[in-house]
């Protein structure tokens, strides 16, 4: 594993581990961008979990400097949702891209 990836790992886990109100509520949002965009009919949060741990590191990185929940960061999280659609449904594991 490379020292990027165990950086980025370490950030995917701090977040999603972060119970601020921020986070919670960004949290409920993935599972609403699931069901927004026709993955799940109703998403939990293993599946919100699964669609963040998936999201290339640009999203991350982007994700902590604005919000996840900021308009420039949902439309690549859409992006990535829709170019990865089956393999959310199917809560395949999908290899992390790397484009900082």
């Amino acid at each position: 594993m490379s020292y990027k990836h165990n950086n980025l790992m370490a950030m995917r886990n701090s977040y999603w581990n972060d119970l601020n109100p921020t986070a919670v509520k960004e949290k409920l949002y993935f599972q609403q961008m699931l069901v927004d965009n026709g993955i799940f009919e109703s998403a939990t949060a293993e599946d919100a979990k699964h669609l963040f741990f998936s999201l290339p590191s640009i999203i991350i990185v982007k994700g902590y400097a604005h919000g996840f929940m900021h308009a420039s960061v949902q439309v690549l999280i859409c992006q990535h949702i829709q170019a990865n659609k089956q393999l959310l449904q199917q809560k395949t594991e999908m290899k992390i891209k790397f484009n900082l």
